[in-house]
């Protein structure tokens, strides 16, 4: 009995000493753990426990209870980093200023036009010599006047050319409305100094006088913002493949080299070629008789003292019979007078010769007795009017065709490295074996990581075509398509009224094109720069037709012509003289029948559009 309630009271010792001790549980991670053994740490001191007032057996010593700390655990490889599901937003494109200079010709000192004066009543010759800064005999010569050097009033005379002028030497890309900027004028002001059609087009090289008042503001220089070209070399996109240690820190290896694209070939500036136009010569020849309009109280000596002949000469010019009875208001017709004449050559025009000899097409057609536009033909003497000046052959500086630039060849690209094959790390000294302490409570079983299986060797990736520009639709083009394709590519052959517009014009006809009303024998020039198709008369209707095939599928044609100037497979530029205007083909008067023909396709037929849908307002 008393060794049962021994036993019991030892029990009861033994449950108190082990809820007086503090077991102390490190927090546990999230990922699988292996605990490894941890020293023992000293037994605490057992607490003082009351005793029975009874005396009780002396009690065998409890071995002392211990805690033990769970370390924590290494995790047996480390975890990879998360993937990356988006691909990272491309860079923004490098930008660079580009500075491009307009209008940059040079300015020149020139011989400036003449000077004009209009003769007031009262006038004398040395009077205006003085006022035009011009010797008396000079002007006379410039004006072919005779003495006694009878004035007029309202009679223009043409007065030395100024010095000291200004003139702006044209570049390739120059407009005249660009160099009218420049120069704080008008561009009309420009065209009326210089004597030329306001969309006459411009050769590089060509000198234009510059009128009076002019400030000169120097080039135009644009600034532009424009990406810079790649070098060709973009980091890859990050990979999205299992995370995977590596064994060893991997040797350095540099970018392959990427050879920098050629630069673009130089272009240079396309040739000039002058041209001289109305070369003839200048040869005396016999004038227009002088006349006289018989007066009250006139004889015929006194008329022939006037018109400088004799009375015999005067009667039998005249057909008159003794007495010479004359009647107030008739005129007489005296001596033939001395005068010039200009020889013309081959391609001379009524037009070109006026402005050779500074006086109009009007003046010179009533001096030969000519309708204005008329046809000259080589050989010819026409017959220059009072007060011509001769300013020598005209001077024609026409652009040569700009040679295609040869393409550069592509830089050379780096075919890409092929992906290297997947190689699992390398192992290490694997840890040495767990050996678990001795404690009373089981250890947990923990699992054991699984290693995922090395992913297959990427494929090489092959890059994506670069995209070629579209080709053009098959469908038919709108108006406002046909006008943003030619916009800026053509000027008006020729100016004038336009007779016959574009489009149907009843009873089952239509125009193809636009009929333009010119003077006999005006110039009618290219376009636009292209080859010449066919040069002849053997359309029906046309008259002497021109053909000429441009580049993208444009054709233009120019009908009723006078005269071809061109021939077939010949190459024109933009402004050259192509033909002259006349009334060819049936119709009834002088004008030019103007076609502007499209085709989307090479495949495709040119079909005729309206020619205002693309030449300049």
């Amino acid at each position: 009995m008393t060794l049962s309630l021994s036993r019991t009271v030892l029990f009861l010792l033994a449950g108190t000493a082990l809820t007086a001790c503090t077991t102390v549980e490190p927090v546990r991670p999230n990922f699988p753990t292996r605990p490894t053994p941890a020293p023992s740490q000293p037994p605490p001191a057992p607490p003082a426990v009351a005793r029975p007032t009874e005396p009780l057996p002396e009690a065998r010593p409890t071995p002392p209870v211990s805690s033990t700390l769970l370390p924590s655990i290494q995790p047996a490889r480390p975890l990879p980093p998360p993937a990356t599901t988006s691909a990272l937003p491309p860079a923004p494109p490098v930008m660079q200023t580009v500075t491009r200079t307009t209008v940059a010709g040079r300015v020149v000192d020139t011989a400036g036009p003449a000077k004009d004066y209009t003769v007031k009543k009262g006038d004398n010759l040395d009077a205006i010599a003085r006022t035009l800064g011009a010797d008396r005999k000079q002007l006379a010569e410039d004006n072919n006047l005779k003495p006694p050097y009878a004035l007029r009033p309202g009679q223009v005379l043409k007065g030395p050319r100024t010095a000291n002028s200004k003139a702006y030497v044209v570049e390739s890309g120059d407009t005249l409305f660009a160099i009218a900027r420049r120069f704080s004028v008008t561009a009309a002001a420009i065209a009326e100094a210089n004597e030329r059609d306001i969309d006459a087009p411009l050769s590089p090289g060509q000198r234009l006088i510059l009128p009076d008042g002019y400030k000169d503001k120097g080039p135009t220089v644009v600034r532009t913002q424009v990406p810079v070209a790649s070098s060709g070399y973009e980091p890859p996109p990050p990979a999205s493949t299992p995370y995977t240690p590596p064994a060893s820190t991997p040797p350095y290896t540099p970018p392959p080299r990427v050879t920098p694209p050629a630069p673009p070939p130089v272009v240079e500036a396309p040739a000039t070629t002058v041209r001289m136009r109305v070369t003839g010569k200048v040869v005396d020849t016999a004038g227009k008789p002088k006349t006289y309009t018989v007066k009250k109280g006139d004889n015929l000596d006194a008329i022939a003292r006037d018109l400088d002949t004799t009375r015999k000469d005067l009667a039998d010019d005249n057909k008159l019979k003794a007495p010479y009875a004359l009647q107030p208001g008739q005129v007489l017709k005296g001596p033939a007078t001395k005068a010039k004449a200009y020889v013309a050559g081959q391609g001379d025009t009524l037009a070109l010769i006026a402005r050779r000899f500074g006086v109009t097409q009007k003046a010179l057609a009533e001096a030969n007795g000519l309708r204005v536009g008329a046809s000259i033909k080589a050989g010819r003497q026409v017959i220059l009017p009072t007060g011509y000046r001769d300013r020598g052959p005209i001077r024609e500086e026409v652009a040569a065709p700009r040679p295609t630039p040869t393409p550069a060849p592509p830089p050379y690209t780096p075919p890409a490295p092929a992906p290297a094959p997947y190689t699992p790390p390398a192992a290490t000294t694997p840890p040495p074996p767990y050996t678990p302490p001795p404690a009373t409570t089981p250890a947990p079983a923990y699992p054991t990581p699984v290693r995922p299986a090395p992913p297959p060797p990427p494929k090489p990736v092959t890059p994506a075509p670069t995209p070629s520009t579209p080709a053009p639709t098959s469908g038919t083009p709108t108006d406002a398509q046909i006008s943003s394709f030619g916009r800026g590519r053509f000027v008006w052959p020729v100016r004038g009224d336009i007779v016959s517009d574009y489009g149907p014009k009843g009873t089952g006809q239509r125009n193809d094109g636009v009929n333009i009303r010119s003077p006999q024998g005006e110039t009618v020039r290219a376009s636009a720069a292209g080859d010449v198709v066919y040069a002849g008369d053997q359309v029906p209707g046309f008259g002497n037709l021109v053909l000429i095939k441009h580049s993208d599928g444009w054709v233009t044609a120019y009908g009723h012509l006078a005269r071809v100037d061109v021939k077939m497979q010949q190459k024109v530029v933009q402004g050259q003289q192509v033909g002259q205007v006349g009334s060819t083909g049936g119709v009834s008067e002088p004008q030019l029948h103007f076609e502007v023909r499209y085709a989307p396709t090479p495949q495709e037929r040119a079909r005729p559009i309206d020619p205002k849908l693309v030449l300049p307002k």
